[in-house]
């Protein structure tokens, strides 16, 4: 490629709406290309040629996943147009917690390789040097930042725990715009090398500031759910009041602002988990469910409160009580009545889109790719604004005629009156 930009359809309009967007200055116009066998990430901004009418591109910023370490399964997108209904978390002791919110983060999950899995693998028995996978089990940085309350117990830091496996899935928030790395994990989901030759399915949604992620560890068995949520920091109950504030950058730039605080925790499922969803609502009020398209041909859905990475270990403090955090547990509940699909099959659901409807409590759910698609509606909050089923109509309709018949007959009395006193 010669990162030549050709406008489509080529005409003085279609130029100029493209010089608008690229005399921007450093809100110009971005590009970013994902090359899966290379493994290349390039972040491109699209410039005019000096002394000419043409556009090429410019590399911004580069990533690069070794093809020769691990390959590219997924990468996925935030919500275009998703509701938010606000950019900030109220805790239980009434500070905030302000969630980052990168319109331009793109989710990369790479593979390892079984040759490169193979050479970073530890013997058995013996502690690994391997500096690479010591950072990636351990963490490169040694400094503890604070936690949001539930996070941890007061004056508690992260356990050290002794990881003997391999890391073998990696988990990347790309910027497309300057196109470094904002932040990586990794898991340990093989126990050798020939177990990454079979094709791995790690479905991914991005909501708001939440990433969710699920995969089949076999090591384990069972399905894991990957939960990150991005936070850029937090404000005390006392910090903003008629008279103070913190300072608050009131715009997002992807080359200046900092990368986020990111909070993380891994749950169990029992089902194998095909596609992923969450609900979107017209406002943004009601709170989210993701829905999970399941091994066993169902489509399941779980509020986030369940996919919270702040749920504590340990017995819930009043201020976690009021927030509505609930104790951490490792596997997550199948509940019977949050099945959309009922006792209908879904077979072999690939994706799962969901719209608004005309009323806040509402979602439209859809999930299709197989042989069968499934449309559903659902309550994320219940029907906080519909009428119950067994509500009265009738009566209601008695007593808004009769209402009517009281208002006009009142009319009629008063205006005889008002005859009657002119001519008195």
């Amino acid at each position: 490629s010669d990162n030549t930009v050709s406008v489509i359809p080529d005409t003085s309009r279609s130029r100029a709406i493209v010089d608008e967007a690229v005399a921007a200055g450093k809100n110009g116009l971005f590009v970013h290309s994902i090359d899966k066998h290379t493994g290349e990430f390039r972040s491109q901004i699209v410039s005019r040629k000096a002394g000419s009418n043409s556009f090429d591109l410019v590399t911004v910023g580069t990533t690069v996943f070794d093809p020769s370490q691990e390959k590219i399964v997924n990468v996925a997108y935030p919500r275009r147009g998703e509701v938010m209904q606000s950019p900030s978390t109220v805790l239980g002791d009434e500070s905030l917690l302000l969630k980052y919110l990168n319109p331009h983060l793109v989710v990369v999950v790479t593979e390892a390789t079984p040759t490169f899995f193979s050479e970073m693998k530890p013997d058995a028995g013996e502690e690994s040097t391997n500096g690479f996978y010591n950072s990636l089990s351990t963490g490169s940085s040694t400094q503890q930042m604070r936690k949001p309350l539930g996070a941890a117990k007061p004056g508690e830091g992260p356990p050290n725990v002794a990881n003997t496996a391999a890391p073998s899935l990696f988990v990347s928030l790309v910027d497309s715009v300057s196109g470094q790395i904002l932040h990586r994990v990794s898991h340990s989901h093989v126990d050798s090398a020939a177990e990454l030759l079979e094709a791995t399915n790690v479905p991914v949604v991005v909501s708001e500031n939440w990433v969710i992620y699920t995969f089949f560890n076999q090591r384990t068995r069972r399905t894991d759910v990957g939960v990150l949520t991005l936070h850029e920091g937090m404000i005390d109950k006392n910090g903003i009041t008629a008279f103070s504030a913190p300072e608050q950058e009131m715009t997002f730039s992807s080359l200046e602002s900092a990368k986020p605080i990111v909070l993380s925790r891994t749950f169990g499922l029992a089902k194998a988990v095909s596609a992923l969803g969450v609900t979107s609502t017209k406002a943004g009020i009601s709170s989210k469910q993701f829905m999970f398209a399941t091994g066993n041909d169902q489509v399941i859905s779980l509020d986030r409160r369940f996919l919270d990475p702040r749920r504590p270990n340990g017995d819930l403090k009043e201020s976690e009580k009021m927030e509505g955090l609930m104790k951490y547990a490792p596997m997550l509940p199948i509940i019977p009545f949050l099945t959309p699909s009922h006792v209908h099959e879904v077979s072999s659901v690939q994706s799962i889109s969901s719209s608004s409807a005309h009323v806040e409590s509402q979602s439209l759910v859809l999930a299709y790719g197989g042989p069968d698609v499934f449309f559903s509606r659902v309550s994320p909050s219940k029907g906080f604004d519909l009428l119950p089923d067994d509500f009265n109509r009738g009566l209601l309709t008695v007593v808004v005629v009769g209402l009517l018949v009281a208002l006009n007959v009142i009319q009629r009395m008063n205006k005889k009156k008002m005859v009657t006193s002119f001519w008195s």
